[in-house]
């Protein structure tokens, strides 16, 4: 399974003579399932009740009613699978999905914002005195007003958060609030 997909889940039949109390299911006939050969597995979104969820399966899964049971290794993105295996599991159910556990903070959805505008605006070669009299309505008058203003820091720290994401951070979105730890190096 992909560390890239935190919410995706494994599943897989349940095993002969142990499917007691498991309700069979066709997957490749739930209503809206996108099912895909992913090399070595299957990989499937189901769009139902406006949420998408994905899982993997080691093999096509068979064309007619099978019971499943949902692998959740003990790694990192636990609780999020676990969340989405639940979301899952109810969807089947017809009950409502349940809320979701990872909002962002409104403050930090609006600091991602201005770090994509500050990042679009210096890609395209602006200036950080012209980023931030565009984005925060900057006016001086004086090469010193912008050596000492605190705007001139919080232009570059916008801009170099917004590199750092452009350079593979962005994961630690994905994966909001569990915490990834960086690899050696």
């Amino acid at each position: 399974m992909p560390d890239l997909q935190p919410e995706a889940i494994l599943i897989q039949p349940t095993p002969p003579g142990e499917a007691g109390g498991v309700r069979p299911l066709q997957l490749s006939n739930l209503p809206g399932v996108d099912l895909r050969n992913a090399g070595d597995d299957w990989h499937a979104v189901w769009r139902h009740g406006g949420n998408d969820h994905q899982f993997w399966l080691k093999a096509l899964p068979p064309r007619v009613c099978a019971g499943y049971v949902v692998v959740l290794p003990l790694d990192a993105l636990f609780e999020l699978r676990a969340h989405a295996a639940r979301r899952f599991w109810r969807a089947l159910a017809g009950l409502p999905p349940g809320g979701s556990l990872r909002p962002l903070p409104e403050t930090t959805r609006q600091r991602h914002i201005l770090m994509l505008r500050a990042l679009d605006a210096r890609l395209t070669g602006a200036s950080y005195r012209t980023i931030a009299e565009a984005m925060f309505a900057f006016r001086s008058r004086t090469k010193r007003d912008w050596e000492i203003d605190p705007l001139k820091n919080r232009t570059r720290r916008l801009v170099a958060d917004a590199l750092r994401l452009m350079r593979g951070g962005y994961l630690h979105l994905l994966c909001h609030p569990v915490k990834r730890r960086r690899g050696p190096g």
